[in-house]
């Protein structure tokens, strides 16, 4: 399933372009985005109809620690609470949220998936912390995550530039329920592409991950 939509999410990159990475795009934009790992799939598409609000639809996919199936398909509200303009930087506060229905071990029900997160980015130093909940019946996800990393060098408005980005996270019913991962980033114009590996110095819960987002 995962190799099915990493397939599906680089056409989708080569076939359009996007703008920086962020919860949203500028007025009047559709963004897409989406993250993939053996054990949890996760695609969400929204449209900003004026700067600070976009509204989508979502769907995650996730195996948990005792390789269980479950689902949410869910409508989705993204908004900015407050973005401050700096000198060389920008720093944003958001809230994310879904409700809709979930799917899994023969239960149903309503779901939902608020959360919020605050970063920080410069041409060259880049910061995430973000949580969110993702609960439905017999059903907890939830997740806690920080992010830092650097660009190896300034690039103009039009070129790629490569980051590194390590991430710390923590997520309800998961195995492992850490995971740390080590990731490049490849940030140009409209569209990011992130490939790291999560949990990369234990053989044995080593693996891929594939994250990407574009505007257009």
């Amino acid at each position: 399933m995962w190799k099915q939509f990493v397939a599906f999410m680089a056409t989708l990159l080569c076939a359009f372009s996007a703008q920086a990475a962020a919860l949203m795009g500028f007025a009047d934009s559709v963004m897409v985005m989406g993250e993939a790992t053996e054990d949890y799939q996760e695609v969400m598409a929204n449209y900003s109809p004026a700067i600070g609000h976009a509204y989508g639809v979502e769907f995650m996919r996730m195996r948990d620690k005792d390789g269980m199936l479950s689902s949410i398909s869910a409508l989705n509200y993204t908004h900015i609470f407050k973005r401050w303009n700096m000198p060389g930087g920008q720093a944003n506060l958001w809230f994310t949220g879904g409700i809709g229905e979930s799917h899994g071990d023969g239960q149903s029900g309503f779901a939902w998936t608020p959360g919020v997160q605050f970063d920080y980015e410069t041409k060259r130093l880049y910061f995430l912390a973000k949580m969110r909940m993702v609960r439905a019946p017999g059903m907890n996800f939830d997740t806690a995550a920080v992010q830092a990393g650097f660009s190896f060098y300034e690039t103009g408005f039009d070129e790629t530039q490569p980051w590194f980005v390590l991430e710390a996270k923590t997520m309800n019913n998961m195995d492992p329920g850490f995971q740390l991962t080590p990731s490049l980033r490849f940030i140009n114009k409209n569209y990011f592409i992130e490939a790291g590996v999560t949990q990369p110095f234990d053989r044995e819960a080593r693996m891929p991950r594939l994250s990407l987002m574009f505007v257009f």
